[in-house]
């Protein structure tokens, strides 16, 4: 089955996104954060190891004969150089003082381990006199403090890395005007698996961008399909502050140990009011909450709330743990009270309709009930089923809890509009089938007694690839019987076996 091809205009991208994005890359970062520590060491051989799957391996070396993961004993015995234990956690502590350092160039860095730093960049050009001197004089400070640094400016993240790792330094690529980057290679959309890409001749990422979405959806890892659309700006990426907000959590200690769940609710109703004061400060509602009880002589209970839609609501909160706190017992006196805030997400807010009720509104209700429902019955008890770009029918779809889990921007998608029952079996129903010819359509089958077939429709072929497994392979029909009740058949072709697999309503 065709699928939907990608549509390769920036004219309109252009138009639509005026996002800049600046990816500075430091290669070989932990050879050059040790001599940037060990000024010794700065014109001298080096060769970091770390223990990997029980030996000592290589992990960074200065010398192009000794290739990352050699063991450390034929690497000593190849190489005269400096050998030193590899040290990460001082590697990324170096990395956050640099990235403070970059806000003199961004207000808003970020970090993409182990080895870059991403800036976003918007408007922000015309301040250095361009963007191509804002590009130069970050290269020339940083050649100042020692570093040796790429650096590329382009309309995505995804797009900035890349040219910063695979093409010229520094790289501006103009606002709109991305052509030009399909012939860097498929390693440059940051993942690590393209040696079957490479066994079926795609290497560039034009080449990848001229196979159907539904061919890469369903033969490689979905990581592919989202770096690639991040790449050409259709799933937008945020550049995420190094600078995070604190975690919202407050506490309250009891001086005396209390039973008393209204003592409890008095407390709970406290801690409820102190988060949704900075929640609301800073435009956000909570998404998750966490609550902790210390109990005399038993371990911490903990119980969580989950939430549809963003809330800063004291009371619509409150009325959760409450139903979360119904379900459980206490292990003893309650001695404190511990309530944070995990996960947050932006307010939706919207101005209200002065005579006739807003839809929103209507949508809003609806999010109260789901949150009602899935502290009351659990998240996996309220769950929605999302369509996957899947031919097998069974697997065209996939469940997820509607409360608890982050809020992502709905993106229009256009489903093919096919003939499905609105009834599926979980499991195929096996028939006994008549049919005129064996490969034809059938004329009668029993399901509840002998149906006879009046019309049908198909057949409709359905089959996966070699690499799903477990091939499939079938003929589907829609039939109507002579008592006017439609079902949906399918002949399985290695057998010729036929199984009822859903009802028209």
């Amino acid at each position: 089955m065709q699928g939907q091809r990608w549509n390769w205009n920036w004219t309109m991208k252009r138009e639509r996104s005026k996002n800049r994005a600046l990816c500075l890359w430091l290669p070989q970062w932990p050879l050059q954060r040790l001599r940037l520590a060990r000024p010794e060491l700065r014109h001298r051989e080096l060769i970091l190891y770390a223990l990997h799957r029980g030996c000592l391996r290589v992990v960074a070396s200065s010398k192009r004969n000794i290739p990352l993961g050699m063991p450390l004993a034929e690497a000593t015995a190849l190489a005269a150089a400096h050998f030193e234990q590899h040290d990460p956690l001082a590697d990324q502590a170096t990395l956050l003082l640099l990235a403070a350092w970059c806000e003199q160039f961004s207000p808003i860095v970020g970090i993409e381990q182990p080895d870059n730093l991403c800036m976003d960049v918007t408007g922000l050009g015309s301040l250095f006199g361009g963007e191509p001197l804002l590009a130069q004089q970050i290269v020339k400070t940083s050649h100042r403090r020692g570093l040796s640094i790429r650096v590329a400016i382009a309309d995505t993240l995804g797009a900035a890395w890349a040219v910063a790792h695979y093409g010229e330094c520094p790289g501006i690529v103009p606002h709109g005007e991305m052509n030009a980057l399909v012939d860097l290679p498929i390693a440059s959309l940051r993942i690590e698996e393209t040696e079957i890409l490479a066994e079926l001749g795609v290497e560039r990422i034009g080449q990848l961008l001229k196979l159907p979405r539904n061919a890469i959806a369903s033969r490689f890892d979905p990581l592919l399909l989202r770096r690639l659309d991040q790449f050409t700006g259709l799933i937008p990426e945020t550049i995420v502050s190094h600078r995070s907000l604190p975690e919202i959590t407050t506490e309250i200690e009891l001086e005396y140990p209390t039973e008393d769940r209204q003592t409890v609710d008095i407390i709970l109703r406290e801690l409820v009011e102190r988060v949704a004061q900075p929640l609301a400060q800073r435009q956000q509602g909570a998404i998750q909450l966490e609550c902790q009880f210390r109990c005399e002589d038993a371990e911490p209970l903990k119980i969580q709330a989950g939430l549809f839609r963003a809330s800063a609501d004291p009371k619509h909160l409150l009325d959760l743990l409450r139903m979360r706190l119904e379900r459980v017992v206490l292990g003893g006196p309650v001695t404190a009270v511990k309530l944070s805030v995990p996960l947050a997400a932006r307010l939706q807010t919207w101005q209200p309709e002065l005579f006739e009720p807003s839809r929103r509104e209507g949508r809003r209700q609806v999010g109260l009930l789901v949150d009602r429902l899935s502290n009351r019955l659990g998240r996996e008890s309220v769950i929605r089923a999302v369509p996957q770009s899947e031919a097998q029918p069974e697997l065209a779809f996939r469940y997820e809890p509607l409360a608890g889990v982050p809020p992502r921007k709905s993106k229009q998608q256009r489903w093919k509009q096919l003939p499905r029952p609105l009834w599926l079996e979980a499991e195929p129903i096996p028939l006994e089938v008549l049919s005129v010819v064996p490969d034809g359509p059938p004329i009668q089958f029993h399901f509840h007694g002998l149906q006879r077939v009046a019309r049908t429709w198909g057949p409709e072929r359905i089959q996966t690839g070699w690499w799903r497994g477990r091939y499939v392979q079938r003929d589907y029909y829609r039939i109507e019987t002579t008592t006017g009740r439609r079902f949906w058949l399918f002949r399985r072709l290695s057998d010729a076996k036929w199984f009822l697999h859903g009802v028209f309503d």
